[in-house]
């Protein structure tokens, strides 16, 4: 029951039921049978003939339309499951976005020792000022009845799981498409078989037929026959050799044609064996498993005007597109496992920032020194600017979106702190704070380098915010919501795909 639920989600029974269903399942079903004992008798209700115009009207003979094909059905589990995964991934994404957004605008503090209570320990307004206005909040969340919410910490860990999960599905259907892939190697392989060994076939019967000894043989033989002939009736004095000189030849003669009619006996009937094998291949074609992938119409051609060569086009059409198509799954369910470590990594680096804040936010620990905070809060927002930068890079969408936001969370927390300690330390010792947590022991150029992202990324404004206002929302590029990739290739950015 628990892979069932993992897999199916909160479905209704009704949706559980339609959702293998086949829609066109209607158009070629066979009709429903009638008991004799519930139709009307003869007695009951006399029988009216149709009308003239109606029989007219449907003595047309019905269209015969080709269905389409089917997916099998352990494929279609499978593309179910990953769309099952995908939803869940967005609705994790939505949970985390709400999660950090929350905890941001400091709406859910209810502890008394100012710590956001959402799942998040990345610092707020609320949890560095009073947190006496969090009671009209919660009474205004409690007079509703509304879904549970998923936190901050457990929607990341969902996500992890839910790649982890999407890249086993991508092994499964990889192991199924290498079936299929199989299976058309070896119609290929006979298509090919066939056709090269009838154009030997051919080959053979014509270098029989038009052979210039065997025609030119026959010829003098004809000649020499007729010459005897008029010499038997011209010189009756040599009749009797004559005559035994004629049989000879009448003889040899025979056993040549006898010769040639024996061989092309034997490649006509190899030959008509190979055209019964070829035409009951392309009345019938082979039933495998496989769904058809190229756009090509030699399938719902008719039996008599199929061809061994449009056969086997087709055929290695299907044979190429399939191998392309496995290639793609591959590249995706590696991109998949590289991406679950990567997000894995970023976690572990957040979670242990926010341990080391929790326990400096708590009043029996000993405090550190705001400057410090601030300095590994640099350190942990250059990390991330790394990751993001390097997803970008791979087009990574989904870790893009995560690590985005994570990152968008600390640097407005960092403003949030640097209000809320008032710290008005120069560029010079920030600067000198960052390089002692990112490592000391880098060049004079590199250090360099570094001293100009700290100056970009740490800013303290004129003045701080008013205690009324609300921050204003982030409108960063990774929560742009006009980016249409389909949800299956948030991780891989295609050149030319097909979808289902």
């Amino acid at each position: 029951m628990s892979l069932l639920n993992s897999v199916l989600g909160t479905i209704s029974p009704s949706r559980f039921r339609h959702s293998f269903e086949d829609p066109r399942a209607p158009d070629h079903e066979l009709p429903l049978y009638r008991s004799p004992s519930t139709s009307p008798s003869p007695s009951q209700a006399p029988r009216i003939p149709l009308s003239i115009a109606s029989t007219v009207l449907w003595s047309v003979p019905p269209a015969h339309f080709k269905p389409a094909a089917r997916v099998p059905d352990d494929l279609l589990a499978l593309h179910r499951r990953a769309r099952h995964l995908e939803q869940q991934l967005q609705e994790l994404l939505d949970a985390q976005a709400d999660g950090l957004m929350s905890g941001l605008a400091g709406k859910d503090s209810n502890k008394s020792d100012d710590l956001v209570s959402n799942g998040s320990t990345t610092p707020t307004v609320s949890s560095v000022r009073s947190s006496s206005r969090s009671g009209d909040s919660d009474t205004a969340s409690h007079s509703l009845p509304r879904k549970k919410k998923v936190g901050l910490t457990a929607a990341r860990k969902g996500i992890y799981k839910r790649i982890q999960q999407l890249a086993s599905v991508k092994a499964e259907e990889l192991n199924y498409l290498d079936q299929d892939l199989h299976d058309l190697d070896g119609i290929v392989g006979q298509t090919d078989t066939w056709t090269k060994k009838r154009a030997r076939l051919e080959q053979k019967i014509r270098e029989i037929e038009q052979g210039e000894s065997n025609f030119a043989r026959t010829k003098a033989l004809h000649t020499e026959a007729s010459n005897l002939e008029r010499a038997i009736r011209q010189k009756e004095d040599e009749l009797a050799a004559l005559k035994a000189r004629h049989r000879s030849v009448l003889s040899e003669l025979e056993s040549g044609e006898n010769a040639v009619e024996a061989k092309l006996s034997s490649y006509k009937t190899s030959l008509a064996i190979l055209d019964r094998n070829v035409a009951s291949f392309l009345a019938r074609p082979p039933d495998t498993s496989h769904v058809s992938l190229s756009p090509s119409s030699y399938l719902s051609l008719p039996p008599p005007r199929r061809t061994l060569d449009m056969a086997y086009e087709y055929w290695a059409d299907e044979h190429t597109q399939l191998v392309d198509k496995c290639e793609q799954v591959d590249i995706e369910r590696a991109a998949l496992d590289e991406g679950a470590i990567l997000w894995n990594d970023v976690v572990r680096r957040i979670t242990s920032f926010e341990t080391v804040l929790q326990d400096m936010m708590q009043p029996s620990s000993a405090a550190l020194a705001p400057a410090n905070i601030i300095a590994k809060m640099d350190a942990t927002i250059k990390y991330l600017e790394e990751k993001v930068n390097f997803v970008k890079s791979r087009d990574w969408n989904l870790l893009f979106l995560a690590i985005g936001a994570e990152l968008e969370a600390f640097k407005q927390g960092k403003d949030v702190l640097e209000d809320a300690f008032d710290l008005k330390t120069s560029k010079k010792g920030k600067v000198r704070a960052v390089e002692s947590l990112v490592g000391a022991d880098v060049d004079e150029t590199h250090a360099d380098g570094e001293e100009e992202v700290s100056r970009s990324a740490i800013r303290i404004p004129q003045s701080p915010p008013k205690p009324s206002a609300s921050p204003p929302k982030p409108q960063p590029n990774f929560f742009d919501t006009d980016n249409e990739d389909p949800d299956p290739e948030l991780m891989i950015s295609h050149q030319d795909t097909d979808t289902d």
